[in-house]
């Protein structure tokens, strides 16, 4: 891989040993742990000018800006008073791995358009998805009927005055999907869905409480602070929502994470939790691909996951636009039917 001078790098990093196709040390355990806390932060710096390579071109890895609440989908839910219809489209976009397409399409054209539209479209961004759901289950026909099953059953939560935290409000979903509708492990969608709705609708969900975190979080915290927490912390949530660490590796955890909330370095502004939470991840998924482990995965179409208008980059000085258009080059050999359908509505627009 070359290096342009905009790139994020890890000068001097060590040599070091994997285990299932995971590191067993830090890359940067010669480092001073002010080193890697500057690094980390460097990245966070970084992410929302996207002059580098990774962050430009692999933005269906790296695909939020440094404040998750400035995603287009917050916009979206503005014009939606109904609270039935806010759980149902946070859900939708949740249990898709947020396929913008979707989303929209369902929201503008109903169920019956949405469904005529699955047999040519392509329903979710990642087939990996799929382990959540029950075996056996029609992707395409339970996108339908399932969140929408879910949102009649549970909206009156977010009309009976009550503030729930995001993973208070992630375990009320949990517990549905669990009980009526006989997935095992859905524990990973509802926490996307209690982010979308503590980012829309802060006054429902509080987007600043503390979120746990997924297998690539803990493997960027690793290289930061050289721990390992996966798999390892023990914790509940009490009757006000509020989350308790149950054994040593969860308070370690919650340490280290507060102390990049509140470090003075930190560029981080909102949702301290939330985003440090997610930009660990994908420093994580950045050093990895710089070394090796991980490789960047087939470019997918801009508007499966953003309008094709929305800017992914924010600078200041409008150096780099990242949007469906300047992207186009990079996923149109994958996706030429998607691509071509682009080229022409951008033709009839002009």
């Amino acid at each position: 891989m070359s290096f342009s001078n905009n790139d994020i790098l890890y000068p001097n990093t060590a040599q070091i040993t994997l285990k299932d196709g995971k590191p067993k040390d830090s890359w940067m355990r010669d480092w001073t742990h002010e080193e890697r806390v500057a690094k980390f932060f460097e990245f966070c710096r970084k992410f929302d000018l996207r002059e580098d390579k990774l962050l430009k071109e692999d933005y269906q890895i790296f695909s939020h800006r440094l404040h998750w609440h400035e995603h287009p989908f917050v916009e979206l839910m503005t014009g939606v008073k109904d609270s039935r219809d806010r759980l149902w489209y946070a859900l939708v976009f949740s249990f898709t791995n947020e396929h913008w397409g979707t989303l929209t399409h369902l929201m503008t054209h109903g169920i019956d358009k949405t469904r005529e539209h699955f047999k040519h479209n392509r329903h979710a961004r990642s087939d990996l998805f799929q382990i959540y759901y029950p075996k056996g289950t029609d992707v395409k026909e339970w996108l339908l009927t399932g969140p929408l099953k879910a949102a009649n059953a549970l909206h009156h939560h977010l009309t009976n005055g009550k503030r729930y935290t995001m993973m208070q409000f992630a375990k009320i979903l949990e517990a549905h999907f669990k009980k009526e509708q006989n997935f095992r492990s859905p524990l990973y969608p509802c926490k996307n869905t209690a982010r979308y709705v503590a980012m829309a609708f802060p006054h429902l969900v509080d987007p600043e409480s503390v979120l746990y975190g997924g297998t690539g979080h803990f493997l960027g915290l690793f290289q930061i602070f050289g721990r390992q927490y996966n798999g390892k912390c023990k914790y509940e949530i009490d009757a006000d929502g509020e989350f308790i660490p149950k054994n040593q590796g969860c308070i370690d955890w919650l340490k280290d994470m507060k102390q990049l909330c509140e470090h003075s370095s930190n560029p981080i502004e909102h949702q301290k939790m939330l985003n440090v939470e997610d930009k660990s991840c994908l420093m994580w998924k950045h050093i990895a691909i710089n070394h090796g482990v991980k490789h960047a995965t087939k470019r997918i179409p801009y508007n499966w996951i953003f309008p094709m208008d929305f800017d992914l980059a924010k600078h200041p000085e409008g150096k780099v636009v990242l949007n469906g258009y300047t992207t186009q080059h990079l996923w149109k050999d994958y996706v030429y039917s998607e691509s071509k359908k682009i080229s022409n509505t951008a033709i009839l627009d002009a």
